[in-house]
């Protein structure tokens, strides 16, 4: 695959479909994928990519290659501690007898080699299109979010993998039973969610439902993160794939009293660039937001503002799977089915941002100060000649 033509952009081609990623830290990124269940030819594995983004070089450290006869990786998350967790289902014929060992622990060595831990079930198993679609740890790997396809969310304490609280079945309440994305708020107090149709706010600790916030009119919600403790960022597709927003929430600041809210969040709303259609895939730092595209574009979003500042066009081949940003928020990385992983230094593009406002309001406060100079010099001399005016009237009576 070529690479993206921007300048900061650089790629490796990993020659198996690549669905799930996660920086362990800013120079080491995970990611995951295959072929899935059956001889096709294309292995199911768990790969260590090491980047040199000064040098715009990536490389395969280490590669675990995981069993043909169960499913392709399809989400990942990896503590400080190197320990990941992902969602990779059994074989066809142990679903069937209602087991599936879909969640596996694994740990990253010094050596970036890539040892198995351990395998456990959440899910019923019910249905054989159940899998593991969204796999998150809480920011200090407390707790381990794990949400199915089919809308069965699970909070565990970590390491022990035990219950937080009882999974809930988001379709026993009769909505849409379609978890897109989860997310811990910094503090860890906050767990989220989000179906199509809202997103929700649970206790992290006891799972009682703090606050549900529903997408702008027209239009239904795919991602979630949060920015801050009490910032929350959204994406939201519009109807008909004709494009899609990013949604900023400013929580209340008694949004933890849950028995005494009394306002509602501030809400920002920007829509995307044009013909992005949709937006398959979000991650977030403080300062800066990446979104992927149904259009294969990639951009950079200021989380302040929610302006674009940095889209690059045309970055795979192929639909974005992922889209993930190293801890300090320097390198973005977006995986792609077309086998492609895809490195954008975003290291000062923000600044840069900030510059360039900068420069922009005072240019524009200059001007505004210039012509209200202009202004008051004309309204002076109007005064002084109608003053002369008024005299020269007065000389000839």
């Amino acid at each position: 695959m070529p690479p993206p033509s921007d300048a900061a952009s650089f790629s490796i081609d990993l020659r198996y479909p690549v669905y799930a990623a996660q920086f362990a830290s800013d120079t080491t990124l995970i990611v995951a994928g295959g072929g899935g269940e059956g001889k096709n030819g294309v292995a199911n594995k768990i790969s260590v990519l090491n980047i040199d983004s000064a040098e715009k070089k990536v490389e395969v450290a280490e590669e675990k290659v995981l069993s043909k006869d169960e499913d392709s990786p399809m989400s990942l998350d990896v503590t400080q501690e190197g320990v990941i967790a992902i969602g990779v289902n059994s074989s066809t014929a142990a679903i069937k007898t209602r087991k599936n060992e879909h969640l596996r622990l694994f740990k990253l060595e010094s050596d970036n080699r890539i040892e198995t831990q351990e395998r456990t079930q959440l899910f019923t198993a019910e249905h054989l299109e159940e899998y593991q679609k969204c796999t998150r740890f809480s920011p200090a790997a407390r707790y381990l979010a794990v949400a199915s396809s089919v809308g069965i969310l699970h909070c565990l304490a970590f390491p022990s993998l035990q219950p937080q609280f009882p999974a809930i079945d988001i379709s026993e309440a009769g909505g849409d039973t379609d978890i897109q994305d989860v997310d811990f708020s910094c503090n860890e107090k906050l767990l989220s969610y989000t179906t199509p149709k809202s997103v929700t706010l649970l206790s992290a600790t006891s799972g009682e439902k703090i606050a549900e916030y529903f997408p702008p009119p027209a239009s239904t919600f795919r991602g979630v993160r949060f920015a801050s403790h009490d910032t929350l960022i959204l994406i939201s597709n519009h109807a008909r794939r004709r494009g899609a927003s990013i949604l900023k929430l400013t929580l209340p600041s008694d949004i933890y009293l849950t028995k005494q809210q009394s306002q509602p969040p501030v809400r920002t709303v920007r829509t995307l660039h044009a013909g992005i259609k949709a937006v398959t895939a979000l991650d977030c730092r403080e300062s800066i937001a990446c979104v992927a595209g149904a259009d294969l574009s990639v951009a950079v979003v200021r989380t302040d503002t929610l302006r674009e500042i940095k889209i690059i066009r045309n970055a795979h081949t192929f639909p974005v799977t992922r889209v993930v940003m190293n801890p300090s928020g320097t390198v973005m990385a977006s995986t792609s089915v077309a086998q492609s992983v895809v490195l954008v230094r975003i290291e000062g593009v923000a600044a840069a941002s900030s510059r360039r406002v900068m420069i922009t309001s005072t240019i524009v406060s200059v001007v505004v100060i210039v012509i209200i100079g202009v202004l008051v010099q004309l309204l002076v001399q109007r005064q002084v000649l109608g003053r002369q005016g008024d005299m020269a009237v007065g000389e000839d009576k």
